[in-house]
């Protein structure tokens, strides 16, 4: 029996749907291979993207610790974000300058690379007290070293912080120097002079710049250094004004300071936490408890014609003393 006509058109429509599924089949397992491939390079670009993005993290962060090596936290942020960060005035801020007492001497006696690693090993030290007690690393200059506390974040401490640093300094250049002794080298010994006031403080330039502080108050702190005694931490009458119940502290009198007349100026001796104690060169000191009102005259020894107050009638013979 022979097909129909129907039978062969049906037959070949079959056959025709058979090759166009066939056909589709093939085109969705190619199209699948396409798809496979290009999730597979999403990955790999996603991969690639991801890694690029952890070395440009680590590079942005090598970048911002460096900047804030240079600059306040608050001043590289400004920078980062405008470009530009003004200066600004502070009306109350407390500025330490230090520096080796024969610097000239000793380097003659080291080598260049020693001198540095000499410096370095201080000023290592020098950044790790003052990252201790909230105090802005301004810069080194040669052999002195500059910093400040009070800015660019308000610090209400900022005198006791300070001079607690210098303390904390000065024990620091005592227990190596005792250390160069036992092997008979060369040592550095340090003045520290410390002055309360405003400043500006900012940057200046495009190139190179460097945080910086100007004003009166910078230059009186370099004038209580070299008005200092080696192994002190001299301080102004400003700034003792705001340790006075802090800190024990020896009153020098009225010292005469190069291009400032005289100041008052003060040897810090040690901190006492919230008592306040005062001692004139070459007198005793009288501990005891008193009332906020209470004032105690501090008087030398009688001499064969009797006691005289110490100082007179100036300001300097009667200290109040308060527990």
């Amino acid at each position: 029996m022979k097909p129909t006509a129907d039978a062969k058109q049906l037959f070949a429509e079959s056959e025709a749907l058979r090759r166009d599924n066939q056909r589709l089949r093939e085109e969705l397992d190619e199209l699948k291979i396409l798809l496979d491939n290009t999730i597979a390079h999403g990955e790999a670009v996603e991969d690639q993207l991801a890694d690029s993005n952890l070395e440009l993290a680590k590079e942005k962060k090598k970048t911002d610790d460096l900047l804030l090596n240079i600059l306040p936290h608050e001043t590289a942020d400004e920078l980062k974000r405008w470009g530009i960060s003004p200066a600004r005035s502070y009306e109350l801020v407390t500025v330490m300058f230090t520096d080796f007492q024969g610097f000239t001497r000793i380097s003659e006696q080291l080598t260049p690379q020693r001198l540095v690693s000499e410096l370095d090993l201080c000023f290592r030290a020098f950044d790790d007290i003052i990252g201790r007690h909230q105090i802005e690393k301004i810069k080194t200059i040669g052999d002195s070293y500059l910093c400040v506390s009070g800015l660019p974040t308000s610090n209400p401490t900022h005198a006791r912080d300070v001079v607690a640093a210098a303390l904390e300094m000065q024990k620091y250049m005592h227990v190596l120097k005792q250390e160069k002794q036992k092997h008979n080298e060369p040592y550095f010994e340090m003045r520290i002079g410390i002055h309360s006031g405003p400043v500006v403080a900012g940057i200046v330039g495009v190139k190179k710049f460097a945080y910086d502080l100007w004003g009166d108050t910078v230059n009186t702190a370099s004038r209580m250094e070299s008005s200092c005694e080696v192994g002190k931490v001299n301080v102004s009458g400003a700034t003792w004004e705001l340790i006075k119940n802090r800190f024990h502290c020896m009153h020098r009198g009225k010292i005469a300071a190069k291009n400032k007349g005289e100041i008052d100026m003060y040897f810090v001796e040690a901190e006492l936490g919230a008592s306040r104690s005062i001692r004139k060169p070459g007198l005793p000191v009288k501990a005891m408890p008193a009332p906020s009102s209470a004032v105690i005259d501090v008087e030398p020894e009688a001499s064969p014609k009797g006691k005289k107050r110490a100082g007179g009638t100036g300001s300097s013979s009667r200290r109040s003393t308060r527990s």
